[in-house]
């Protein structure tokens, strides 16, 4: 065999030489079987060579990252497993703090937040009562917002009820009291506002035979998602939680590990950046 085309061994896998005329073209010969199988998912030799360069700049098997890498708008992105597997082999971990945890409006008293957005100052405690027994005049105790509902259903916050409202206890008294010419509520369930799932990762590295720290957080909202249009496609509006996951997960491993990742965009980020769809195949092999 030439040398030109036999194959070269990389750290962990080994791939065709793509820069020799016989190397690409012992390339394109394997490309257009895969692609006659139908199997593979790759739509092109172009876009198979680059998803190989790829493969080979990462250190992974091909037949591993036909599946989880793919090209977009001429751009090759990878999948969220793709991303965790080369944090798992540098030694980065992680903790889902939050999965999909809802978001709820809290309040003083007289002002309203939203929970993502409390100031330091603020500490959350179960009613107003327990937020006069703070001392500190330093820390703002804040508790959960009062939501009531009608009997047709429309849900009003505390601060949109009038003196017409009668607060009852049940929706049998309540249908009492509408009889009587009255506009009866039912306190309920504060509704969350947003969704937000979170990680915390941890990376240990030796600089000057000193051993690092590094730690970064990482968060995505359903609104977030929303905004971009990524739960137009069938597949994500089944699995909102795994979109969520994903993109927290994916904006993390770049703060804590480009270098790991070398640039990769992951593919609903991808997404998102060249306006493009990702097919329903596509996000399958994600979930």
């Amino acid at each position: 065999m030439n040398d030109e085309t036999k194959l070269v061994k990389t750290d962990n896998t080994y791939g065709i030489n793509l820069f020799s005329e016989q190397g690409i073209a012992t390339a394109e010969l394997v490309l257009k079987k895969l692609m006659a199988s139908e199997k593979s998912g790759i739509k092109s030799v172009a876009d198979g060579m680059a998803i190989m360069l790829r493969a080979n700049d990462l250190k992974l098997p091909f037949s591993t990252c036909v599946e989880h890498i793919h090209v977009i708008n001429g751009k090759t992105g990878v999948d969220v497993h793709i991303v965790k597997a080369l944090l798992s082999k540098a030694g980065v971990v992680w903790e889902q703090t939050k999965d999909a945890a809802p978001l709820y409006k809290y309040t003083d008293g007289s002002n309203v937040y939203l929970e993502h957005q409390l100031p330091s100052y603020c500490r959350i405690v179960a009613s107003k009562e327990k937020a006069e027994a703070i001392k500190d005049p330093d820390v703002l105790g804040v508790w959960l917002v009062k939501y009531y509902s009608d009997l047709s259903g429309n849900i009003f916050s505390e601060f949109e009820i009038n003196d017409k409202c009668v607060i009852a206890l049940n929706k049998l008294q309540a249908i009492s009291l509408q009889k009587e010419g009255k506009y009866p509520i039912i306190r309920i369930p504060q509704p969350p506002y947003d969704y937000v799932t979170e990680y915390k990762f941890t990376r240990h590295q030796l600089c000057n035979g000193k051993e690092l720290v590094r730690t970064a957080t990482s968060k995505f909202t359903y609104s977030e998602g929303k905004a971009a249009g990524l739960f137009e496609k069938d597949t994500y509006k089944k699995y909102p939680r795994t979109l969520i996951s994903h993109r927290a997960f994916a904006l993390g491993a770049r703060d804590i590990a480009s270098d790991l990742i070398m640039g990769c965009m992951e593919e609903t980020e991808l997404n998102i950046m060249c306006g493009e769809s990702l097919s329903d195949d596509i996000l399958q092999q994600e979930i």
